[in-house]
């Protein structure tokens, strides 16, 4: 008998246990504008705290754990006051933040504690999780070696500079070149370089024929293709400008040696 009265015991403890779970003071929405914040910017952060409990709770505090991320409150508090929560009632508690100016694009996590009193005085607390995602729009610049003189009716090297000016690092850069009239490509025309970080450039060479033309200079195509950090895929064409001359021409001006 004492063995049934205490299973019952125990049976009743679980089932208060796993409502007390199943309502609770919870976060029921996330939003940041912009989605996406580049370092050294700041941003709008708007949690919407829903009250699940059948009671109405006091005191309602919500604190924002930013020691172990690379955000700081901006001139507002990372915690947020609340006196009154209404059963099945919710509530949106905003904050601004910083992203500090170095830091590297990702998904930040972001610990969030909540603490909150019933009706009787007890104070409550539980801690969640937000992430908030640091990145900036990749910015590659393409540029021509202009060492080299393009003689027309030959087969000529080319070396094209990609420089990333933007913050944040890219990563899997395909180059190729579009075909264009006057313009053949001997060497592998899709060519893969890898990673360029932020602030900082790779290259990549192309044996090319420049056919004779009436032309000077020609406009180039070029098409990049990548990734940023959170894999976000890019695709975009750049041109550069080829000064084309005749031999006699870049004799003449004393680019190339007379024979």
């Amino acid at each position: 008998m004492k063995n049934k009265i205490l299973s019952a015991i125990i049976g009743i403890l679980l089932i208060v246990n796993l409502l007390s779970i199943a309502s609770a003071i919870t976060i029921n929405d996330v939003s940041s504008y912009p989605g996406e914040i580049a370092p050294g910017e700041t941003a709008d952060i708007s949690i919407e705290i829903e009250n699940t409990l059948s009671y109405d709770v006091q005191n309602i505090r919500i604190k924002l754990d930013l020691t172990e991320s690379p955000f700081a409150p901006y001139q507002s508090s990372s915690e947020k006051f609340l006196d009154e929560l209404d059963k099945k009632d919710e509530e949106d508690f905003n904050f601004q933040l910083i992203v500090l100016p170095d830091t590297a694009s990702g998904i930040y996590k972001i610990p969030v504690q909540i603490t909150y009193e019933n009706g009787n005085g007890t104070n409550t607390t539980k801690s969640e999780m937000i992430s908030l995602i640091v990145n900036s729009k990749p910015e590659l610049k393409i540029s021509l070696d202009d060492t080299v003189t393009l003689i027309k009716g030959k087969e000529n090297k080319i070396s094209l500079r990609i420089v990333n000016s933007g913050l944040a690092d890219v990563k899997f850069v395909y180059v190729s070149l579009e075909n264009i009239d006057g313009i053949k490509v001997f060497s592998e025309n899709e060519q893969y370089i890898g990673d360029i970080d932020s602030d900082d450039f790779d290259s990549v060479d192309y044996q090319i024929y420049v056919s004779q033309t009436n032309l000077n200079n020609i406009e180039l195509p070029v098409n990049l293709k990548y990734k940023d950090s959170t894999n976000k895929e890019f695709e975009e064409t750049k041109t550069v400008s080829l000064r084309m001359y005749s031999l006699k021409e870049a004799q003449d001006l004393g680019l190339i040696a007379k024979p």
